[in-house]
């Protein structure tokens, strides 16, 4: 019997040390492999948006909503794509190749507008925030034909952040004209 306890001990002492062996094969490979840094992920600002929604008269029913994605180009003013339109019949949603460019301008009073490229739609923006950082609401005027003239609000996003802000500066002479 001592003969077999003897051997059965080996075998243990046998399995022990290569269970110790491979435990500090790994942990030895695991310290001394070279890791990549970790990579940073650079802030970006969301891009600006504008969201306008108009009422009906007694204020109970929106009537029409306006999506737009803003961009400024350079030394040009602010572009406005309208990315959706949604009104009681229905919503237009454009992909990004098909978006309808609405232009900035002002209106004989001075009033920031946004014009339909047909301009039969004219939203106008009473106390635009252009340097606004995140998200600001502003008054808003619809003038149009087909929904009439309509009170509404703009949610404003992300203007100040794009540091463009200067875009949309009050033009002089001859420019300030629309």
């Amino acid at each position: 019997m001592p003969v077999i306890h003897t051997r059965r001990s080996v075998l243990l002492l046998s399995a022990g040390a290569a269970a110790v062996l491979l435990a500090g094969i790994a942990i030895a490979r695991f310290v001394h492999e070279p890791t990549a840094p970790p990579q940073k992920i650079a802030a970006q600002s969301p891009a600006p948006t504008l969201n306008c929604v108009f009422y009906d008269l007694t204020h109970a029913n929106i009537v029409v909503s306006f999506d737009f994605a803003v961009a400024f180009p350079d030394g040009a003013p602010p572009r406005f794509d309208l990315r959706s339109q949604a009104t009681r019949d229905g919503n237009q949603i454009f992909n990004a190749g098909e978006r309808p460019v609405w232009t900035y301008a002002f209106d004989d009073d001075g009033a920031p507008t946004v014009t339909s490229p047909d301009g039969a739609i004219r939203i106008v923006l009473f106390a635009l925030e252009p340097s606004a950082r995140g998200v600001a609401f502003v008054d808003a005027g619809l003038r149009s034909n087909e929904f009439r003239n309509l009170d509404g609000k703009c949610r404003q996003s992300d203007f100040g952040d794009s540091g463009h802000a200067s875009a949309f500066r009050v033009p002089t002479g001859d420019a300030a004209q629309k």
